[in-house]
């Protein structure tokens, strides 16, 4: 990511944000976290925010980061406290190198075009070798992120949890 793609970045963010898309369009999927410029800038900074870009234009963006950047969010120490109770593939999920992945979010008028896997897999290929497990989190609310997760990243669900009154899903891989 460079300073040139925030705007961009922003401007897709706040098409798909939860709370300003119309309650008939949440089937298509939404972010949630109102991120600003620095936001994004931390994220990079810590691993990598990966852009896609279409025919010169910014398609989409996928935001990744150690858990350890969102220690002060109840939410993400929420979920490092349970990785620890959680079995994956024959160990405690906190036991992994694990590389948070997400918010990730595809322009509308670029979705369905392969962008969504296209980004993952080009942070797998330029990342994966520093992490074991990729981990996300997903709202219940939210069955198309949750399909092409699994479906298409071939992620797993490895725990359920409520939080602030939302049903969310705890998605890992191993990379």
């Amino acid at each position: 990511m460079s300073d040139s793609d925030l705007e961009g970045i922003i401007a897709i963010q706040n098409e798909s944000l939860l709370g300003k898309v119309a309650e008939a369009d949440l089937k298509d999927g939404f972010v949630q976290g109102d991120f600003s410029a620095d936001d994004f800038r931390k994220f990079d900074r810590d691993v990598a925010v990966m852009v896609a870009e279409d025919e010169g234009k910014l398609a989409g963006y996928l935001c990744t980061s150690h858990l350890e950047l969102h220690q002060g969010k109840e939410l993400l120490k929420t979920i490092s406290k349970r990785t620890g109770s959680i079995d994956f593939d024959g160990k405690s999920l906190a036991k992994y190198k694990i590389v948070m992945t997400g918010p990730i979010c595809i322009s509308k008028s670029q979705r369905g075009k392969g962008i969504f896997e296209s980004i993952y897999n080009a942070f797998f290929e330029t990342f994966g070798k520093d992490f074991e497990v990729a981990m996300c989190f997903v709202d219940e609310a939210n069955p198309r992120s949750l399909a092409a997760h699994e479906n298409k990243l071939h992620m797993r669900v490895v725990d359920t949890f409520e939080f602030g009154g939302r049903n969310y899903n705890l998605l890992a891989r191993k990379i």
